[in-house]
């Protein structure tokens, strides 16, 4: 007995877990980068036979699909799965129905043949999605095949349909291609909007709201007006605690603007001078006037987006070039009429300016040339221009209150050059417009007008119906600003509040 209990006592207890398996569900439950799915397979054939017990491959039969051919004409191009004879022979009365009339190509045209009716849907399907090819819909070739590695049967044929389909193996070993989130597109028609509490309701402004602009953290936002005060709020909807206010004993402000780098803020209005504000140090510097220019107002200021130039519009249509480092004149441009606004290219080469002469130039900063010039249909004094953010439009805004939208990509220096639309929602001076963060809304804003305020959707060039509506409590807009991803948008007021909205369909701010 006592001999038993001793082997007994001096038994070490058995490992519950293989080293492989206990990694294997370390693994499971904690995530890896890259799963080695291979590994598991090896772990579970071993043990399974170590126990006497058939493999898996044995239990189970992995389906594949069905083995289909491609079928190509002589050319390598696909042929169509099917395709209806009939349609040659039908006749469709385009004129006739009134949501066809758009696809006609003059007035007088008809009636056309089914062919062309169905090419002329997919282009229009092309022009409203803003995708000119349906790359998703595209079957691989059998080079894209090869590339994939997936395993194929020795016995399968070369230009098997799925032999680009990734294995179990391939779809396991990581999640990136499911969980990294892609930009959406906006539908046009109805957009969803959310009011939140006033971005200001810890400080409203004592004036008018001259600008709002949201810092590209996305988290700061700026306003400053009349009543010669920055104000800096952190913005979350709920709160929007204020983080800090800057007075100007003597600068009405009437334009102000956040450095590329977010470290400045520099400030401007009817005076000779301008202020910078570092927001790193909390000091606030003054530029007494630029040497050599005698201008009395600084009130027109826009900065380039990469950080090298501050522009500031001059007398007699001068545009002054200021260094942003060095905050000294380093050029100066000249227009035949008065300057009234500027909007820099997205990567700050490009300088667009117009005026009173209704028209809009193309300066190019690295040689300060004008390298283009053409005329603004239906505009007589130029009161707007900006430029969306992937480069590809170009709106101007007129003191009549049209707003024309430019195809800048495909129209390059063309000077007949005509506007993709011309809308006129707005029927006084524009006062401002800008773009959002994806360039698929574009904002519109009269401060002439009560509650004059649209907002136009890209690439449909068509305003959204439901909002703002009537009940909206705008007032008179002066300043709008969207924030970095677009999830919020503010709107400053003659009341000076900043009314803050949540544009539903874009998931951050």
């Amino acid at each position: 007995m006592s001999t038993r209990k001793q082997k007994t006592k001096s038994k070490k207890p058995k490992a519950l877990l293989s080293e492989a398996e206990e990694k294997r569900l370390e693994d499971l439950v904690f995530g890896t980068d890259e799963l080695d799915v291979d590994s598991w397979n090896q772990v579970d054939q071993e043990e399974e036979h170590a126990e006497g017990e058939p493999s898996e491959q044995t239990l189970f039969v992995i389906d594949d699909g069905p083995r289909l051919s491609k079928k190509r004409k002589a050319d390598g191009e696909l042929q169509p799965a099917w395709q209806d004879e009939d349609d040659e022979n039908v006749s469709v009365n385009i004129a006739g129905v009134d949501r066809l009339r758009k696809l006609r190509k003059d007035q007088q045209e008809s009636i056309i043949s089914g062919t062309e009716y169905e090419g002329r849907l997919r282009k229009q399907h092309e022009k409203l999605s803003g995708t000119a090819n349906a790359s998703w819909a595209t079957l691989p070739t059998a080079t894209d095949s090869n590339d994939v590695g997936a395993e194929s049967d020795e016995d399968s044929e070369p230009n098997d349909v799925y032999s680009s389909v990734p294995s179990i193996t391939d779809l396991l070993r990581s999640s990136q291609r499911y969980t990294k989130k892609t930009a959406r597109k906006l539908s046009p028609g109805l957009i969803e909007v959310t009011r939140m509490a006033d971005a200001n309701q810890a400080e409203p402004n004592k004036s008018v709201v001259q600008r709002v602009q949201f810092h590209s953290n996305g988290q700061l936002l700026m306003s400053a007006g009349l009543d010669k005060t920055l104000r800096l709020f952190q913005v979350d909807g709920k709160r929007n605690a204020k983080v800090q206010s800057v007075f100007l004993p003597d600068m009405p402000i009437l334009s102000a603007s956040f450095t590329a780098d977010g470290s400045e803020i520099i400030a401007s209005g009817r005076r000779k001078a301008f202020y910078v504000y570092d927001l790193v140090r909390g000091s606030v510097s003054k530029v007494t006037g630029l040497a050599g220019r005698e201008e009395k107002s600084l009130e027109s200021m826009t900065l380039s987006p990469d950080g090298k130039y501050i522009t500031f519009l001059g007398k007699d249509g001068y545009i002054l070039l200021v260094s942003n480092k060095t905050k000294q004149l380093v050029g100066q441009l000249k227009m035949n009429g008065t300057a009234r606004t500027a909007a820099f290219s997205p990567d700050g080469n490009i300088l667009y300016s117009s005026g009173g002469d209704g028209e809009i130039y193309h300066w190019d900063l690295r040689t300060r040339t004008c390298i283009h010039r053409h005329t603004d249909e239906g505009c007589l004094k130029a009161t707007a221009l900006t430029v969306s953010p992937d480069g590809r439009y170009l709106a101007s805004g007129s003191d009549s209150g049209v707003v024309n939208v430019y195809n800048v990509l495909e129209n390059g220096r063309n000077l007949s050059a005509k506007p993709l639309k011309a809308v006129m929602n707005l029927t006084t001076a524009v006062g401002h417009v800008q773009f959002n963060s994806d360039s698929q809304i574009l904002g519109m804003s009269s401060k002439w007008t009560r509650d004059s305020f649209k907002l136009l959707h890209l690439p449909s060039c068509t305003v959204f119906s439901n909002w703002p509506s009537s009940k909206t409590p705008l007032h008179f807009v002066t300043s709008f600003d969207f924030s970095p991803n677009s999830g919020f948008m503010a709107i400053g007021n003659d009341r000076g509040k900043v009314l803050l909205y949540r544009l539903n369909h874009y998931g951050s701010v």
